[in-house]
């Protein structure tokens, strides 16, 4: 589906996720966590915008990442994050990631937290290299197996500094995995 090389750049949307995007979500969703979340609950959020925040990478019309999390005042706690299986480690975590930072910046956000199963190694390294810092672990904060959590934050969004490494993050992506993409939020 997605195609990287030069002389066929791939074409991605980040938006806000919609009702017609539920198919794609639940189905990466159910592919993606050892006990996922119901379509009921996907549903729930992504319709109630005042409270939630759920950003989807579109290529096509076909959703194939998202990210979503509940917005209060100045503070975003993520909730999900999960891409298609077949189009891992092609940094689409990291880019939905980032433009969720930099639209959270610019809409007054200060705080934003998450945690992640301690096993997941590479949620790890995503998070701290977009600027997260540890908050705590929580243990045994997983029912389905017991696993430990690893709660993070970042709680400068508001400072210019940070706002910065985020755009140099954002450009630093966009150069290495050359996706020509367009944000509409």
């Amino acid at each position: 589906m997605i195609d990287s090389t030069p002389e066929n750049q791939p074409r991605l949307t980040i938006r806000r996720a919609g009702e017609g995007d539920l198919p794609a979500i639940i189905q990466i969703e159910q592919a993606s966590f050892p006990t996922p979340w119901s379509e009921w609950a996907l549903r729930a959020e992504i319709s109630d915008t005042r409270k939630h925040l759920y950003l989807v990478v579109a290529v096509g019309d076909k959703a194939v990442s998202y990210v979503g999390g509940q917005w209060f005042l100045d503070t975003c706690h993520i909730s999900t994050l999960a891409v298609d299986e077949p189009l891992r480690r092609r940094g689409l975590g990291e880019g939905i990631l980032l433009a969720l930072l930099l639209h959270l910046a610019e809409n007054n956000a200060r705080h934003v937290t998450l945690e992640y199963r301690l096993s997941n190694r590479v949620a790890a390294r995503l998070y701290e290299k977009v600027g997260f810092s540890e908050m705590r672990i929580r243990s045994g904060y997983y029912h389905d197996t017991g696993e430990d959590a690893v709660e993070l934050s970042i709680d400068d969004l508001d400072k210019v500094e940070r706002c910065q490494q985020l755009l140099e993050l954002w450009e630093e992506w966009r150069t290495r995995y050359g996706y020509e993409v367009e944000i509409i939020l």
